[in-house]
């Protein structure tokens, strides 16, 4: 019997063999010229090209499938001066390379990006405004295991937390219970969740400690992410596993019964490596029940603000574990394929509706990634599923919510003009469906989007280099949208940058504010959405400046100007012009005041934010941020409150030191008073000051202690209103490596 598929696939691997024995490999060690320990993660590209890879924890690196011939690798990591070596490549042989790196003061220009253009380029070169923690920086303050803390005391970030596991993150303004206004990506992967379209984060499968890089891009961004892009893009990226090659077991815990364990383990088999890490995190809960009047703080209502139903006190918890596999094709091409799942426990979150608490819930996901130095393609999926009903506490109810998003990411990159011109092409299909069992909305939904988008990026002369781009979005859920980027970068000399950008960017309204439907059992309420819903625009403008004085101070300052149109109001009556009042809905026979959501105002934002880096000594560090936002309403909706929920003004200021095998920071935070509203709790938030603490001590190469204390001193505040008061946590851990 004749197999023709056969007979093509074999040929194929025949072709394959025969091109990869046409080329060579370059393979070699990266250490400290001082101490002749390994470097891991620095940097090696092949100059001139997109082809490149980094060490792993022993200072080893390979790059394989290269043609034959000599080449100039580029050498670079943070605190080390960068290095340029010629090596020379022979068919079928491996080049062998040992490169050893001088030590240096810090500089935070040398810091790479990725997120700001969707390629790796110097920090002070980023057509944004980025901030960057790298693989040191978020292990020192990890062992708590909550990453948006991470991002705690970072320039112009508005974090507020309402619970052991529920934060929103924002920048720039206009905060809000279950803020999706900065889209949240880990390796390329959307982590909202599909109803609300926020972040669960204690719903992460990988533990803090072993994220390998986080950016966080200020401004609107979805010229090149789309939709929720609105504020900017955290940008949350993991090493691979041959750079964490062995294995490690982490045990801690600390006040609040706060208990965390992790096991990960990964290995390197040729041109396979691969990695499997699975753990628990879990604590008392800092919430209390508000079934009697007054609560815990001041300012509730008492008829809206009354719950029916009491707070499971039970242990707040995340049960979690995930495998990944890479397949190294050579010359900068790989594979991966990854996934899992993490189940959640007692957590509440905050909603425009009240307090829900979720007793179980599962989140399963996978990924699989084809990527070189001109191809990026990438399909992802992700789940959420009540292995119990949600509970309003509000209303009593029971809710339900099955979900799934998936989506498929091409993009094809490639240089031109002598390396002069850059130009990225994409597109991306996502699908989604949600089924809240009748609950929550009265049918399932399943929805489909696309977009196309393009960059182009080109260098005048080396102190200039204007970007450009734009992005198509459609889907069936709202209106076509097209959000262009126009930014230029002026580098009058290596260590200084000025910076202007325009950017267009849009936030789509959730499955909750289309199509909620809730009627409250005891009171003359419900909750509906509004199908009708325009996409809330924002238009900004922005100047900023970056520069490294001495090799000692690093400062940045960016300035910004807004204007934002069609805001989705929060949960109010009155606000959905179907419903201006009160209604007796189908099926229903009483006359219910109905709360709803609507598109009204426009507003004017303005602020800058002014960033200071000092390395007083080599193992002495400095930071320290201001913040300032003012605003103003040009229109606002009847109803509706109209406020940012954002401080006026915010500082941070922090002290790091590392020598040897003992680091360590402090950190303090403040902001002042200021006003919340968010469906049905509006109120003030108090002034608060937060310092924070972390260390970590190398007992052993091969045996760390690590110690992280938020809210140092029990300053005993809340963050957002309606949400729980916030005490002191110390964690202690120890890992193990092997």
């Amino acid at each position: 019997m004749n197999h023709p598929r056969w007979s093509i696939l074999i040929s194929l691997l025949f072709c394959s063999a025969s091109l990869l024995a046409q080329t060579g490999s370059i393979s070699g060690t990266i250490t400290d010229s001082e101490t002749s320990e390994p470097v891991p993660s620095a940097n090696v590209l092949i100059k001139g090209t997109q082809v490149g890879t980094t060490t792993d924890l022993d200072g080893a690196f390979e790059l394989r499938g290269v043609d034959p011939g000599s080449y100039m690798l580029v050498v670079s990591s943070v605190g080390f001066e960068g290095k340029e070596v010629t090596v020379a490549v022979v068919s079928g042989q491996t080049a062998q390379i040992q490169i050893s790196l001088a030590q240096r003061s810090v500089e935070m220009g040398d810091v790479t990006v990725l997120g700001a253009s969707l390629r790796s380029e110097k920090i002070t070169d980023a057509p944004a405004s980025v901030t960057v923690l790298d693989a040191r920086e978020i292990e020192l303050n990890s062992v708590s295991g909550q990453v948006p803390k991470l991002l705690e005391t970072q320039p112009g970030v508005d974090i507020v937390q309402s619970g052991e596991f529920d934060y929103n993150i924002n920048t720039r303004g206009f905060n809000s219970s279950l803020n999706r206004r900065l889209l949240v990506l880990l390796d390329g992967r959307d982590l909202a969740v599909a109803f609300l379209g926020s972040q669960e984060w204690n719903g992460l499968s990988v533990p803090a400690e072993d994220l390998g890089k986080i950016e966080l891009i200020r401004g609107p961004g979805s010229a090149l992410y789309g939709a929720n892009a609105f504020n900017g893009v955290l940008n949350i990226l993991t090493p691979s596993p041959k750079s964490m090659a062995g294995g490690k077991i982490t045990l801690a815990g600390g006040e609040v019964s706060t208990f965390r364990s992790d096991f990960r383990y990964a290995g390197v088999a040729e041109q396979w490596s691969y990695k499997i890490n699975a753990g628990r995190a879990q604590s008392d809960t800092w919430n209390v029940s508000r079934l009697t009047f007054p609560f815990e703080y001041e300012g509730f209502n008492p008829f809206l603000n009354t719950e029916v139903v009491p707070v499971d006190q039970s242990t707040v918890a995340s049960t979690y574990g995930s495998a990944r596999v890479d397949y190294d094709f050579g010359g900068g091409a790989a594979a991966v394929a990854e996934g899992g799942l993490t189940q959640v426990e007692n957590a509440i979150l905050v909603t425009g509706i009240g307090r829900v608490q979720v007793p179980k819930a599962t989140k399963p996901w996978g990924r699989i990634n084809y990527s070189s130095g001109s191809w990026f393609v990438q399909a992802w999926g992700a789940g959420r599923n009540s292995l119990e009903p949600q509970v309003s506490l509000s209303t009593g109810l029971p809710l339900e919510e099955k979900s799934f998003i998936g989506q498929l990411d091409l993009q094809y990159r490639f240089d031109v003009m002598d390396d002069r011109m850059f130009v990225i092409l994409g597109g991306a299909h996502r699908y989604q469906s949600v089924d809240t069992d009748g609950t929550l909305t009265l049918d399932a939904h399943h929805d489909n989007s696309s977009s196309l988008y393009g960059q182009l990026e080109y260098r005048f002369v080396r102190e200039l280099k204007a970007v450009a781009a734009a992005r198509w979005d459609r889907s069936t859920l709202h209106d076509d949208q097209v959000s262009p980027k126009f930014a230029l970068v002026f580098s009058p000399s290596p260590a200084h940058t000025i910076r202007g950008t325009f950017n267009q960017a849009f936030q789509a309204p959730n499955y909750s504010e289309l199509f909620l439907y809730v009627k409250h059992p005891t009171r003359n309420l419900a909750y509906l959405g509004n199908d009708n819903l325009k996409v809330e625009t924002i238009t900004g403008y922005e100047l900023g400046y970056s520069g490294v004085f001495g090799n000692l101070f690093y400062v940045t300052l960016d300035l910004y100007f807004n204007q934002l149109e069609d805001f989705i109001t929060d949960l109010a009556p009155g606000t959905n012009p179907a419903y201006p009042g009160q209604a007796v809905l189908p099926g229903d026979s009483t006359l219910r005041t109905i709360w709803s959501y609507g598109n009204a105002g426009k507003v004017d934002e303005k602020g800058f934010e002014v960033a200071v880096n000092v390395n007083l000594t080599r193992t002495i560090g400095l930071n320290a941020n201001y913040a300032f936002f003012d605003f103003d309403v040009k229109e606002v909706g009847a109803n509706d409150v109209l406020i940012p929920n954002t401080p006026s003004d915010k500082f941070n200021v922090g002290i790091s030191y590392h020598d040897g095998p003992l680091e360590a920071a402090v950190s303090y935070k403040y902001v002042p008073s200021y006003d919340w509203a968010a469906g049905i709790y509006q109120g003030r938030i108090l002034a608060y000051g937060i310092v924070n603490l972390s260390g970590s001590y190398d007992i052993t190469s091969y045996l760390e202690a690590g110690l992280n204390v938020t809210n140092l001193l029990d300053n005993v505040h809340y963050q957002i209103f309606g949400g729980s008061l916030i005490y002191r946590r110390a964690v202690l851990s120890l890992t193990a490596r092997f």
